[in-house]
């Protein structure tokens, strides 16, 4: 989805504390409180509607729908496509930065064309509006107290074009970002470790052969310094492995703390990796493994 319309574009964001208002990003991209109620209860009808007209009543509610405050906007301006290509991509890439460094309990239910301030007195043939992250959330993640402050304002402003670079030239670490950020929205819990790992395992191994002690020691040396404490870590981290392994075999043992221990365990990655602004290459990791130092 790289073009909804034509013009600048506003992200409603839900699940979004704002400390201070608005927040500059860089390359005009603004975040700022504003404030809507976007919401969709399940009805039925029971007869054949006429060409070009709503269904004829009776309309009886059916239980369910969903709704979502609105209590931010992300704002995209149009031309920032002549260097990123894509205003959605880049309103997700934010996003998904916001959900790493300030709450994974964001969404992104809404896009609008025009400022949510000022769509409720636009005429209704001028208003665009486009459902997007409407999903439930099938494994809620969140944090007590997640706010954007300018220090996480700051954060985000200063690794969003890493992000993108990073994406756009590492076809793994885009995959990694996406099980991250989508994985709280798949119904299965079995899938959702698989995505997961799946994305560790591009990252860690290109290599089929011994991925479990692979992937565990390359991801350990990565994240630790040599010594007991990577020790420890590779350990834990091949246990959480084989969770991975039986639901690959669709005999899963896992429970909601593996999943929580892979969801926190690829966030770490993808945070050092934007934090030094590289992937690291089969043999970056190999060295580090071993202690050597690359010429």
């Amino acid at each position: 989805m790289n073009t909804i319309f034509g013009g600048d574009l506003h992200a409603g964001l839900s699940g979004l504390e704002l400390a201070g208002s608005p927040f500059d990003l860089g390359e005009g991209i603004l975040l700022r409180r504003t404030y809507a109620h976007q919401f969709a209860p399940f009805m039925l009808a029971f007869a054949k509607p006429s060409i070009g007209q709503p269904h004829p009543g009776p309309w009886k509610a059916a239980s369910g729908g969903f709704a979502f405050d609105i209590t931010a906007e992300l704002f995209i301006p149009e031309d920032i496509e002549k260097k990123y290509e894509s205003k959605v991509g880049i309103a997700r890439l934010v996003v998904f930065l916001l959900r790493l460094g300030v709450n994974p309990a964001i969404t992104l239910p809404v896009f609008a064309n025009s400022s949510f301030s000022a769509l409720a007195k636009m005429p209704d043939s001028q208003v665009l509006l486009q459902p997007f992250e409407i999903e439930r959330r099938r494994f809620p993640l969140g944090v007590v107290g997640g706010q954007v402050t300018v220090e996480a304002a700051t954060w985000v402003k200063e690794r969003w074009r890493t992000a993108h670079k990073l994406t756009s030239s590492h076809a793994e670490f885009e995959l990694a970002v996406d099980a991250l950020d989508q994985g709280q929205f798949v119904q299965s819990h079995a899938l959702a470790l698989l995505s997961l790992w799946a994305a560790l395992e591009a990252l860690f191994s290109p290599s089929t052969t011994e991925l479990s002690f692979r992937v565990s020691a390359l991801i350990a040396a990565y994240l630790e310094e040599p010594g007991t404490a990577r020790l420890a870590r590779q350990k834990s981290i091949a246990k959480l492995y084989t969770k991975r392994s039986a639901a690959a075999h669709g005999k899963p043992n896992h429970d909601q703390k593996n999943l929580l221990d892979s969801f926190n365990l690829l966030r770490e990655v993808l945070t050092k990796m934007l934090d030094s602004g590289r992937v690291p290459s089969k043999e970056d990791l190999e060295a580090k493994l071993f202690g050597a130092k690359l010429k």
